[in-house]
């Protein structure tokens, strides 16, 4: 006799597992641990990517840092050569004319222009020491802004100058209470009008004053 076919009926419970309709389940069924283990990886894929981009240092704040630096660097080296050179800067040029000028209270100062550089130097030297509450005060005075501090000392040497100095009309050193006031105090130390006369033009007028 031919053998009987057996014709098996598939169901689907909820569980996700294929079972025949006389209750045996179906060799194939999805397995939610796998599907949990790819997620894992995943996630872990992820977590790590993350942490080594965090860990890299980023290249362009050293860029920003190294930029600061330098535009720091060019600061400080240009207000070293401009500061203290401004003195040279007149009494060194062709066509310097100098001065030289006694303090009531000690001390005397050079004092040098230059038109060609636009520049007044101050040169002081013998200063007697003052105490804590005064200061010797260079001004120059201004044609249209007043007067500006040019240099302050407690008896130190000076060294400076004034550049552009073409609004310039005078150079006051004076002895001034700390702070430093907004302007000169009458009783100066020394006062020389500008432009400066050359040697000779100075000579033929204390000819004349005497």
């Amino acid at each position: 006799m031919p053998a009987k076919l057996q014709v098996l009926n598939y169901a689907h419970d909820n569980s996700g597992v294929t079972k025949t309709m006389n209750g045996s389940e179906s060799q194939h069924r999805e397995d939610p641990q796998d599907e949990n283990l790819g997620l894992d990886l995943v996630s872990q894929v992820s977590s790590t990517s993350r942490a080594e981009s965090a860990s890299k240092p980023k290249r362009w704040i050293f860029g920003i840092i190294g930029a600061v630096i330098v535009v720091v660097l060019a600061l400080v080296g240009f207000t070293l050569l401009n500061s203290g050179n401004k003195a040279s800067i007149a009494s060194g040029a062709v066509d310097a004319v100098t001065q030289t000028v006694a303090l009531q209270h000690g001390g005397e100062a050079v004092l040098s222009t230059s038109k060609a550089n636009n520049a007044i130097g101050v040169k002081i030297t013998g200063l007697p020491p003052l105490d804590d509450s005064q200061e010797y005060v260079v001004w120059a005075v201004h044609e249209e802004t007043g007067a500006s501090v040019v240099a302050s000392s407690s008896g130190e040497d000076i060294d400076d100058g004034v550049t552009p100095a073409d609004d310039v009309l005078a150079i006051h050193i004076t002895i001034e209470d700390t702070p430093v006031p907004q302007a000169p105090s009458e009783d100066t130390e020394a006062s020389v009008d500008l432009p400066l006369k050359p040697k000779a033009d100075q000579q033929d007028q204390a000819k004349g004053q005497g």
